[in-house]
C-alpha cells in the first residue's frame, strides 16, 4: 500500500512523530507534504499575533526563542552540514529516510492531485495537517485519508484540543486517528489512545504526551488498514463539541484549575 504523509511544519514534537512513522513505513511512503503552521484561515503572522494576545509576552517569547533556535539548528546542522543524526525539522526527518518532500502547495490543486496519482498513492496519513481535504482528493485515494487529532473524539473537534482539554478540567485526554470525510474532525475512528491528566500537568506536558501517543496510534492504524477491514468506532456529530482559538478568559480558566503553560 503506497502512502503519503501530510504534516504540519512544527519543529518541536512532530519530527519525533514522523521519525517513528517512517522507521516503520519509509519504504512504502512516496512522499511527505509539509504544511503551514497557520491555524484555520489565518496567515502565519495572524496566527502568531493571536497566540501572542492569548499567552502574553512570557510564554510567547519563550516559545519563539525555542522556535528560532530549532530553525537555526535545522538550517546549519541538517541543511548546510547535511547531517540527519539529529533532525530539527520534519523535512530533515524525511530526508533521513530518503523520502521525497513537497512544501507550500495546495494539496487539493489539480497539479498536486496529478502528482499523487503519478506516485500511485493509495492512502494518506495527516498528522496535525492544516488544510482541508476536498472531495476530489478523497475520491482518488482508494484506501482513504486518515487524520490524527489530539483529543478523544467526538469531543474537542477543532483547534488546540490540548489547551481546551486542560482548560475544561478534564481528567483524561487522548489521541484519535479517524477517516477523513467532508466535515472537520469527522469520520469513523480507527484507533483511539487515552492518557491521564494530573493536577500538576502543564500545557506543554499535555502536548508532548499527546504527540507520543500519536506516533503509536498512527502506526497501529496503518497496520490495521493494510491488514484490511479495520475495526471502526463511531464519531457521532450529535455528541461532538467544537472549539476555536481560545481567549484570555479561557487562559484564566486553565490557570484557575492549577495548570501552567510550561
Amino acid at each position: 500500500m503506497i502512502k503519503y504523509v501530510f504534516i504540519q511544519n512544527e519543529p518541536f514534537l512532530l519530527p519525533k512523530v514522523l521519525d517513528k512513522y517512517l522507521r516503520e513505513f519509509h519504504d512504502t511512503t512516496a512522499g511527505v507534504n509539509i504544511q503551514s503552521v497557520a491555524q484555520g484561515k489565518r496567515s502565519v503572522f495572524q496566527t502568531a499575533m493571536d497566540l501572542y494576545r492569548l499567552y502574553g509576552f512570557g510564554y510567547f517569547q519563550w516559545k519563539l526563542r525555542k522556535y528560532l533556535l530549532k530553525k537555526v539548528l535545522a538550517k546549519v546542522e541538517n541543511d548546510w552540514l547535511g547531517s540527519t543524526r539529529r533532525c530539527h525539522s520534519v523535512g530533515a526527518v524525511a530526508r533521513k529516510y530518503g523520502v521525497e518532500v513537497t512544501e507550500a502547495v495546495d494539496v487539493n490543486s489539480e497539479e498536486f492531485l496529478s502528482h499523487l496519482r503519478g506516485h500511485g498513492v493509495e492512502f494518506i496519513v495527516s498528522i496535525s495537517g492544516t488544510q482541508l481535504y476536498k472531495k476530489k482528493l478523497r475520491e482518488q485515494t482508494p484506501k482513504g485519508i486518515v487524520n490524527c487529532h489530539g483529543a478523544l473524539l467526538p469531543k474537542y473537534r477543532g483547534l488546540m484540543p490540548s489547551f481546551w482539554t486542560l482548560a475544561n478540567g478534564e481528567s483524561e485526554g487522548g489521541t484519535s486517528v479517524h477517516y477523513v470525510d467532508a466535515k472537520l474532525d469527522n469520520g469513523p475512528i480507527i484507533v483511539q489512545r487515552k492518557y491521564r491528566i494530573n493536577p500538576w500537568d502543564s500545557l506543554e506536558d499535555l502536548m508532548a504526551r499527546s504527540k507520543d501517543l500519536a506516533a503509536e496510534a498512527i502506526i497501529e492504524c496503518v497496520k490495521l488498514v493494510e491488514a484490511g477491514d479495520p475495526p471502526l468506532s463511531p464519531n457521532p456529530e450529535s455528541e461532538s463539541t467544537h472549539f476555536s482559538m481560545p481567549t484570555r478568559e479561557d487562559l484564566k480558566r486553565l490557570r484557575a484549575g492549577g495548570h501552567r503553560l510550561i
